[in-house]
């Protein structure tokens, strides 16, 4: 764990120089850590505007491999002082495989949260909330949160 994050680290510091001077606050590829409940992985947007696509991938702390994708639009704008933050909501749907490959459950969610893009360097703070329904094997309430990092690329 300690060699990924090392090389991780290494490729920040290489592509900082590389992309600071393409960055737009909302577009691109941003690749990152999210840490939640049930979930947290590697998470990825590409973001077109105030329209991003986006993915996670990671464990589910029930014991499985889950697997997130969707769509989320900035639909609110506000400041506190100079900082300028961005709420924003969608749809996804994920899906959660055993690591034994036994089981499986699929959830369809819509996540609202908030984000801060950062003006001096490529990068996104987020967090979210994610209210939804589980719809496979059976059908209940599902609920997840996290708090994220994306360091943009394009």
């Amino acid at each position: 764990m300690k060699k990924v994050i090392l090389v991780l680290a290494l490729v920040l510091i290489v592509a900082l120089p590389l992309t600071a001077a393409s960055y737009m606050k909302t577009n691109g590829l941003g690749v990152g850590l999210s840490g939640g409940y049930p979930v947290s992985g590697v998470a990825i947007k590409y973001g077109m505007d105030d329209f991003r696509v986006v993915g996670t991938m990671g464990y589910n702390y029930g014991g499985s491999i889950a697997i997130e994708a969707g769509a989320q639009y900035d639909v609110y704008e506000f400041a506190i002082g100079d900082l300028p933050f961005y709420v924003n909501a969608g749809v996804t749907a994920a899906a959660h495989i055993a690591t034994d490959f036994k089981a499986f459950a699929a959830s369809v969610n819509v996540p609202v949260g908030l984000s801060y893009f950062f003006e001096q360097f490529p990068a996104e703070a987020f967090f979210k909330i994610a209210p939804g329904l589980a719809v496979y094997p059976d059908i209940k309430f599902d609920f997840g949160t996290s708090l994220g990092f994306l360091w943009y690329f394009d």
